[in-house]
Parts: C-alpha cells; sequence; structure tokens
C-alpha cells in the first residue's frame, strides 16, 4: 500500500516539476541527453527517498537539490573544466534572428561563469524560486546568496558585453 502511495506521489510530482528539473539540468550541463538522464534519475531517487522526505522545504527544493547534487556528482566524474566546455553543443540556427543570438551568447556566457555563479542565476532567475529556497538548495546562508548573485550577475554582464 505504502509503495502505491509513493508512485502516485512521484507522479504527481513529475507531471509538475519535471520541466523545471530539465530546464535546470540542461542550463547546467549544456546536453539534452544528459539534462533528460537527469530528469529520469531525480525523480528515481526521489521514488527511493520518499519517505525521508520530513516537508522542511517545498518539494520544487526537494527535487532541485536532488538534481543539483546528481549533477555535481556528473561533473566531478569529468577530468577537467575544459573537457566540460568542450560539452557545450553548438546551437544549430538556419535562420538566427536576434533572439536566437541572444541565447547563444547568454547560454555560452552561463557556460563561462564559475559553476557557484551559474547555479546561483539558473535557481533564482531561471527557477525563479526565493532566496531562502535558493539557500536551502546550496546549502548557503541568504546573505551569501544575496552577495553571490550580485557578484554572479555583474560578471554575466561583463561577458555577455565582451560577446556583443
Amino acid at each position: 500500500m505504502q509503495e502505491s502511495t509513493s508512485q502516485e506521489g512521484i507522479r504527481l510530482l513529475f507531471d509538475e516539476f519535471s520541466n523545471d528539473i530539465y530546464r535546470y539540468a540542461l542550463f547546467t550541463l549544456h546536453d539534452e541527453a544528459e539534462a533528460k538522464d537527469v530528469v529520469q534519475e531525480v525523480f528515481f531517487r526521489a521514488f527511493k527517498q520518499w519517505e525521508n522526505f520530513r516537508g522542511e522545504s517545498s518539494y520544487k527544493t526537494w527535487l532541485l537539490s536532488i538534481a543539483r547534487n546528481y549533477m555535481y556528482d556528473l561533473m566531478r566524474r569529468r577530468k577537467t573544466r575544459e573537457k566540460y566546455l568542450d560539452h557545450v553543443p553548438a546551437p544549430s540556427v538556419s535562420t538566427p534572428n536576434d533572439f536566437a543570438e541572444d541565447m547563444i551568447v547568454l547560454r555560452e556566457s552561463l557556460a563561462q561563469l564559475k559553476d557557484s555563479y551559474r547555479q546561483v542565476i539558473l535557481l533564482r532567475h531561471l527557477e525563479d524560486l526565493p532566496v531562502n529556497e535558493v539557500a536551502d538548495i546550496l546549502g548557503w546562508t541568504e546573505g551569501k546568496v544575496r552577495t553571490t548573485l550580485h557578484r554572479a550577475l555583474k560578471r554575466l554582464r561583463e561577458l555577455m558585453e565582451e560577446r556583443g
């Protein structure tokens, strides 16, 4: 009986948050196939840990924390920073327009940021999480989130200006 409850819960969470997890993974890893794998792994791990969820955070925060930890494991397995950047796919745009060009510049600039900067920007602005939830996911204080976010956005602007 308990297993069917957790299966239904995970199914509902998947319907509600799988796109958020995918988007977070895609902007972190820059690889569609890996992002899809992350989504599967996150919900598999959430199913296994269902009984351990204490409700101290929202389900979205819990799932994004699982995603973040799993992606860190993936990135740690990569030998060098250069190898990580080599996995950024070249976007295929047959007729580039301003929006597509802006997205390319944004994606490449995000890839150039150090990991802590990229993570805080993605969680705060892409996932639109409040500062306290970002702090929970990253294991930081709210003050550190605000300070790091300020520095990260400043660096992102610099990188984007360098790229045009």
